[in-house]
């Protein structure tokens, strides 16, 4: 990535979050309500039907004990997704999310819509990114960053070569992955555009960690131009999370990934200065190094943690539920417009729940913030 590069990217995501943190201010410090200004950031899991089945996924569980030709039943349609979109407000920014949102034959339509009206990222593991589809996808990228259209995607590689295949399960998905990527930067660098940016997600866990100093040669030989490390969460298993009170899980229902401390620091060093050497630019999750070591050996503690995302972000899911974070539904589209959604009476307990203290599910989530700084948000957001 060449200078130029690198420093818009640093300064469109660092302004993004400066911007979203400043935005949540005054109602988390000051409305003790519960309410909130309108939301900044919409994020659509448009289908959880995926073509991998990666061991990390918080979805493994339903996808392999879900019959294929059940996977899609209640996911909102086309026509549904076009109303949401179209209440998105102007200037906001969309995340389209999976599963893999190529297995939705509409999903391009679905972006271009959006794209129109919004600042859009997507996430998708690329191995369903063909010539002509890059094409359409590279054509929604604005000018400049921050305009209007598809700014960033995002995908993601956990270990190079046979070992992503192993943890994804696909013969072949290294290739194909990188293969997307290579694709969809070439487009790009012909079209003269700086955007759509790529960034790559690897998880960090106990079958990688041997290898995540290859990480950042692997993204910058594919042509990507970011890669978050991002930590590995098991909250999704819980039974009833999302419905039940998020208040009435305990940590020790939850299955914690473990990684030995000496080998995550020695891993961390060594892949920083790979980073370097590569010319890319590492992002971790938002906290410190200490705690990161320490979340896969004995836990973090949550009062040195907040949690502003439900001021800023509201997620829809694939049949149309709506949560502030995917451990409390507050509702549903096909009932409620997002506006009404944004602030009614469930979402505001929820603030005011955040507010009060952290859950226990909250650890290894890239949304939750550490009160003294430290680290960049490795996370899928941008």
């Amino acid at each position: 990535m060449s200078d130029s590069a690198d420093k818009q990217w640093f300064n469109a995501s660092r302004l993004y979050e400066s911007l979203q943190r400043l935005y949540s201010t005054v109602p988390y410090r000051y409305f003790r309500s519960g309410y909130a200004f309108p939301a900044w950031h919409y994020l659509f899991e448009v289908t959880r039907r995926c073509n991998l089945r990666c061991r990390m996924c918080q979805y493994i569980d339903w996808l392999e004990n879900t019959p294929v030709h059940n996977q899609a039943e209640g996911e909102l349609t086309t026509d549904e997704w076009h109303r949401i979109i179209d209440q998105v407000g102007r200037f906001r920014f969309v995340t389209f999310t999976g599963g893999e949102p190529f297995i939705r034959q509409d999903f391009m339509e679905l972006l271009e819509h959006a794209s129109r009206r919004a600042r859009t990222h997507f996430i998708s593991n690329t191995t369903m990114m063909p010539q002509d589809r890059a094409e359409r996808v590279v054509a929604l990228a604005p000018a400049r960053f921050g305009g209007m259209g598809l700014n960033f995607i995002g995908t993601s590689l956990e270990a190079p070569g046979g070992l992503h295949d192993e943890i994804r399960h696909m013969q072949g998905a290294f290739e194909r992955s990188i293969a997307g990527i290579r694709t969809l930067r070439d487009i790009r660098d012909r079209a003269g555009k700086r955007c759509p940016m790529i960034h790559v997600t690897t998880v960090i866990q106990k079958d990688n960690v041997h290898v995540l100093d290859q990480m950042p040669k692997v993204v910058a030989d594919a042509g990507g131009e970011v890669l978050n490390l991002v930590t590995e969460s098991r909250m999704h298993e819980l039974p009833g999370l999302g419905e039940a009170d998020p208040a009435s899980f305990r940590a020790d229902q939850i299955q914690w990934p473990r990684v030995d401390p000496a080998a995550l620091a020695g891993a961390l060093d060594r892949t920083e200065t790979a980073a370097r050497a590569a010319g890319i630019d590492l992002r971790l999750p938002r906290m410190p190094r200490a705690d990161l070591i320490r979340y896969y050996d004995t836990n973090i503690d949550l009062r040195d943690y907040e949690c502003r995302n439900a001021w800023n972000t509201l997620f829809v899911g694939r049949t149309g539920d709506a949560y502030p974070c995917w451990i409390a539904r507050v509702g549903n589209v096909r009932e409620q417009s997002l506006a009404q959604l944004w602030n009614n009476a469930a979402m505001r307990g929820f603030r005011q729940a955040c507010q009060r203290r952290l859950f226990a599910m909250c650890p290894g989530c890239c949304f939750i913030d550490h009160r003294g700084g430290g680290g960049a948000c490795g996370g899928d957001e941008a």
